[in-house]
């Protein structure tokens, strides 16, 4: 009994590895069509992914690079640790990239929240893209304190908004804030 167990390998999926990339290797070409090609090692890929895994507390640690393959699979090429280690050119050209693709603007000031009591709320607020009303189905969930101080905002459309510091929202704003965090 004792040496089956031994003998048992422990099974590691894919998924289990973390493939950090150096950075001294990796280039970036934009496309037309915007997207990025990525040359590491030799090995072109095309229409990568660029994700940030900590996107909430970090914009250049651990950026996962991904593809999919002929069969439409999810397929990671590995993770940049810390895009600092990358040349000025690349590191620009990814840096674009992420900023496009997580473009959020900030909530400066809330006038108004109305609840139209069938799951979803309306806000009223300024951003740093101009004044909008967003609506935010399902409250609970896409209208989210993630820290103290931080108010993350998801609208009926996917649009993404936030607010870093809720303290530093003028008084009327923090208190229309107050019922819904």
């Amino acid at each position: 009994m004792v040496n089956e167990v031994n003998n048992q390998q422990e099974e590691v999926y894919e998924v289990d590895k973390l493939t950090l990339l150096d950075c001294a290797r990796i280039s970036f070409r934009k496309e037309k069509s915007g997207f990025l090609t990525l040359i590491y090692d030799g090995q072109e890929y095309s229409r990568i992914n660029p994700t940030r895994l900590i996107p909430f507390y970090s914009k250049t640690d651990y950026i996962s690079l991904s593809y999919e393959n002929e069969e439409r699979e999810f397929r990671e090429v590995g993770v940049i640790k810390q895009m600092k280690d990358l040349d000025k050119e690349q590191y620009e050209i990814l840096d674009r990239f992420l900023e496009y693709k997580y473009y959020m603007p900030e909530i400066t000031k809330v006038y108004n929240i109305k609840d139209n009591m069938r799951g979803a709320i309306f806000v009223k607020c300024d951003t740093t893209s101009g004044q909008k009303t967003i609506c935010v189905r399902d409250w609970y969930q896409n209208f989210r304190m993630l820290s103290a101080e931080y108010l993350y905002v998801n609208d009926a459309d996917g649009n993404k908004y936030y607010c870093p510091m809720i303290s530093k929202l003028d008084k009327k704003s923090r208190n229309v804030l107050e019922m819904f965090t």
